[in-house]
């Protein structure tokens, strides 16, 4: 036992044990059967056609006579799909079976998430379209205002362009801002009162009153006098 030939063989049998011992779990758990690992179940009525392929002896086709007979109560109602008793036997610890309401439970609260997600979007929608309108609205507001108002001004500078013409053509006098003015020919620098022939009609001049036009220099018409 004391020979170095005994002792290397006793150290090289214990590192091989410790070896086995520290992988063992690790090849245990790679070939262990799907639905084995962590205790974990695969569930008949739930589980889809990929999850059932991973059970042992249980390829794609199998998979499909497993999800046509759905719904099961019982692992045992998987003799009914026509698999072999020797796939059932192995597959039975690896499955269970939920309640025949739980699937169909399971559904609803989908269906019904889906159908709040929808009344959500909706909402939202509505909401969008709304105050689209609104902006919409209160837009064609202001354009009608505007238009409104550049009628407005087109039509007074329709109506002055009017009355030069009319002034321009029938000799119609100028009428004066307000009561009381007198009309200063800027040409002769003579002012000239309502009732005078030259009121508001000579080819030059401007609105003052009275006080206005003798301080800038201007001298009353004679009375009678003769159009300017």
């Amino acid at each position: 036992m004391n020979s170095p030939s005994v002792r290397c063989s006793f150290w090289s049998a214990s590192a091989a044990l410790v070896f086995l011992l520290a992988v063992a779990p690790v090849l245990v758990a790679q070939t262990a059967p799907a639905g084995q690992a962590g205790g974990a179940q695969v569930d008949l009525n739930t589980a889809n056609q990929a999850a059932l392929e991973r059970l042992p002896g249980v390829d794609a086709a199998a998979a499909k006579l497993i999800i046509a007979g759905r719904p099961y109560t019982s692992v045992a109602d998987l003799s009914k799909t026509g698999l072999p008793a020797s796939t059932i036997e192995r597959i039975t610890p690896l499955v269970k079976v939920s309640p025949p309401g739980a699937a169909a439970a399971a559904t609803e609260k989908g269906a019904q998430k889906t159908a709040a997600g929808v009344e959500k979007g909706a909402d939202a929608t509505a909401a969008g379209v709304g105050k689209g309108a609104d902006a919409t609205a209160k837009g064609v507001e202001k354009g009608v205002s505007a238009a409104s108002k550049g009628v407005q001004q087109g039509a007074a500078a329709t109506a002055s362009a009017a009355e030069k013409v009319n002034r321009t053509m029938t000799g119609a006098p100028r009428e004066p801002p307000q009561a009381g003015m007198v009309w200063a020919d800027t040409a002769t620098k003579i002012y000239h009162k309502k009732g005078d022939p030259s009121y508001g009609k000579t080819r030059t001049g401007k609105w003052l009153t009275e006080e206005e036009a003798v301080k800038e220099g201007y001298r009353a018409a004679k009375p009678n006098a003769a159009k300017e």
